[in-house]
């Protein structure tokens, strides 16, 4: 299934380049999650604006117990996206029952009450709201205190979010607020200027695509196991892990020695389970639980083939970038995935993958057996697609971009 040998892991990325000796300037870090294993482009983030000569604050709702922070970084908890007053739980909670309104306006108020001090405290230069939801909950408190800010939209924030009409009210004043909307693909920007922000607001910036040191397997060693597919992410809707198994199910009739390797734990996790029992797929199938991504990778990178079924959920919630498959093309496999927002921004169809239909599990099966029959073409298409990923996402090209943006908001105005 994997290779024996481990592969190599090489040094640790290159540290930041320092932003020209210019004064610290003090940045705000607004975020509803940190240290989450899915979301490590968060604290990577994070590290690398620290190493650019940002006094960096972290403003974190809800941060993952025991993760410490990168040398220079604090981390303050502010449950801003929760209603922490009991007052305001009871209030919710009746009015969501007897009059089926949103908690979205009362959670802007009390998250106002909760950063207002914060901003007062940290007294940035700038901020950095990760997420359309913490930026709706920050706007108020941020423009009050003039702190200019840039968003970075992801998906579900401007996709399943946006059933909630209370929220989706309160993105004109983001829109109008922000000096900058970041997204990570240009699908993500059409579904902003679509939503109502101006498109000269609205800035492509691809997530930095790293392996934290792990290196690809050489393929004449890859070629030694048997045929294998790997999957490496959240088991969520809208990743859709059911149709893998499907799909692979199908693959396997025809290369009846396939393996798969699942990694990863979420709410899909049950059906995932017992669609691999139904298909009688136990013997073939590996489910392993989320690990931290060095961790995770070094397992990808021995297979042959990576898959990731991506769809539209029954929510509407859809990915952003797609970060799990850029990391496998960086380890030289190639990738089998849809045309799904991102995905084809940095899969190129033929070239470095083969994409389907969403929820077309019949071709993905059809797609993985006919990579999974010739190595030739597994290799040849990793090989495109590593050098694909490298060239459209440098390891440093989104820490110099935001840095730059930050910069330019910081000087436009500020305060403190």
């Amino acid at each position: 299934m994997t290779s024996t040998a481990a592969p190599a892991v090489s040094a640790a990325a290159p540290a930041p380049e320092k932003s020209g000796g210019r004064p610290p300037r003090r940045l705000l870090y607004i975020a509803t999650n940190y240290g989450a294993l899915s979301e490590t482009f968060v604290s990577d983030l994070v590290a690398d604006l620290a190493g650019r000569d940002w006094e960096v604050t972290v403003v974190c709702s809800d941060a993952v117990p025991n993760v410490v922070p990168p040398p220079g970084v604090a981390l303050k908890a502010v449950r801003f996206a929760q209603l922490t007053s009991a007052t305001d739980r009871l209030a919710g909670k009746l009015e969501r029952t007897f009059r089926g309104a949103s908690d979205w306006p009362r959670l802007m108020r009390s998250a106002a009450r909760a950063l207002g001090p914060a901003i007062a405290e940290a007294r940035p230069d700038v901020a950095y709201v990760d997420d359309g939801r913490a930026a709706s909950l920050a706007v108020g408190p941020l423009t009050a205190a003039n702190v200019p800010f840039a968003v970075h939209f992801h998906g579900s924030d401007v996709t399943t979010s946006l059933a909630d009409d209370a929220y989706r009210r309160s993105l004109p004043a983001v829109f109008d607020g922000a000096g900058a909307l970041v997204t990570a693909s240009h699908h993500m920007r059409r579904l902003l200027v679509l939503e109502g922000a101006d498109p000269e607001r609205c800035r492509v910036i691809r997530l930095a695509v790293r392996t934290d040191g792990v290196e690809p397997v050489p393929w004449a060693e890859r070629r030694t196991q048997p045929p294998s597919v790997a999957y490496f992410g959240r088991l969520t809707a809208k990743k859709h892990p059911v149709a893998l198994i499907e799909a692979f199910a199908i693959a396997r009739r025809a290369v009846p020695n396939a393996r798969l390797t699942m990694i990863g734990d979420g709410p899909e996790r049950d059906r995932v389970v017992h669609r691999i029992k139904r298909l009688g797929l136990s013997d073939a199938v590996r489910l392993s639980p989320g690990v931290p991504r060095a961790e995770g990778l070094v397992t990808v990178a021995g297979h042959w083939v990576f898959a990731q079924h991506s769809v539209t959920a029954v929510s509407g919630d859809q990915e952003g970038f797609a970060l799990s498959p850029a990391e496998a093309a960086l380890l030289e496999l190639p990738i089998v995935s849809t045309w799904h927002n991102g995905i084809p921004e940095h899969v190129a169809d033929g070239e470095t993958g083969l994409l389907v239909r969403e929820h077309d599990y019949e071709a993905m099966g059809e797609r993985l057996a006919e990579l999974l029959a010739d190595p030739d073409r597994c290799e040849a298409m990793g090989r495109a697609g590593r050098e694909r990923v490298s060239a459209l996402c440098p390891p440093n090209a989104r820490g110099e971009a935001i840095d730059a943006l930050l910069s330019e908001l910081a000087d436009q105005g500020g305060a403190g």
